[in-house]
């Protein structure tokens, strides 16, 4: 199988700069679901267990800082 060179109208910069927008776009949206998952299941825990404010404040700082920590080792 050839493959064709980058210059071919299949592979133009302005090609190339959608298909990085797509995956980004693609990236952030499965990102805004993962998180959007895990809010719900916070709500569900808070809700279920009645948390008392402190405590649903203290377990959403927890839920931050995980965030974070994941989003430094990305880095």
């Amino acid at each position: 199988m050839r493959k064709q060179p980058l210059n071919t109208p299949n592979h133009s910069p302005e090609a190339l700069a959608l298909q990085l927008a797509q995956a980004r776009n693609n990236e952030r949206l499965r990102c805004a679901g993962v998180i959007s998952a895990r809010l719900d299941a916070l709500a569900a825990f808070i809700s279920s267990h009645r948390l008392e404010w402190h405590d649903a404040a203290e377990l959403l700082r927890q839920e931050a800082s995980h965030i974070d920590n994941q989003a430094q080792e990305l880095h």
